[in-house]
């Protein structure tokens, strides 16, 4: 199945493939949120650092998923290793929730493999049915993983 995309879509997840926001750290994407909307894919919202200083971002990142929607998220995700300093990673994430509708349980499920083909380069996905801890998260991010998001996964 081909995916459509809008030209949003596109360039936000262009922006967020660029993870110097044009210089300004503060401008950097953190989050794109995409939804299946009118036989597309489009952006739904996005989120920059600015917008997240002084939160929790994984925390923050628990709040998007939204138990009644369906939703691809592009998740600039910071974590550190046992045997490394802070690293960055692009997930995709695809959130599948039982209760949400399910033209959109089936739009994601079945556009998930050829929208991951469409991000080159993007070494991690993940597909969510239902909200995780930090420690869980962390363990799939890497068996070395000790931080997620400034914040040990043992918390």
């Amino acid at each position: 199945m081909a995916v459509k995309m809008t030209s949003v879509a596109k360039n936000m997840i262009l922006e967020i493939y660029c993870p110097d926001g044009g210089g300004d750290p503060g401008e950097r994407l953190r989050f794109v949120v995409l939804e299946y909307i009118n036989g597309q894919i489009d952006v739904a919202v996005v989120f920059r650092q600015t917008e997240l200083d002084g939160s929790d971002v994984f925390t923050f990142f628990q709040g998007l998923l939204d138990p009644k929607r369906a939703r691809f998220i592009l998740y600039d995700c910071h974590f550190q290793t046992a045997d490394s300093s802070r690293r960055q990673e692009l997930l995709l994430v695809t959130w599948i929730p039982k209760s949400a509708p399910s033209e959109e349980l089936s739009a994601c499920m079945i556009l998930r493999k050829p929208f991951h083909q469409m991000l080159p380069g993007l070494r991690l996905e993940f597909q969510l049915k239902e909200p995780v801890s930090r420690n869980y998260f962390g363990q799939q991010l890497g068996k070395d993983v000790i931080r997620v998001e400034d914040k040990d996964i043992s918390d």
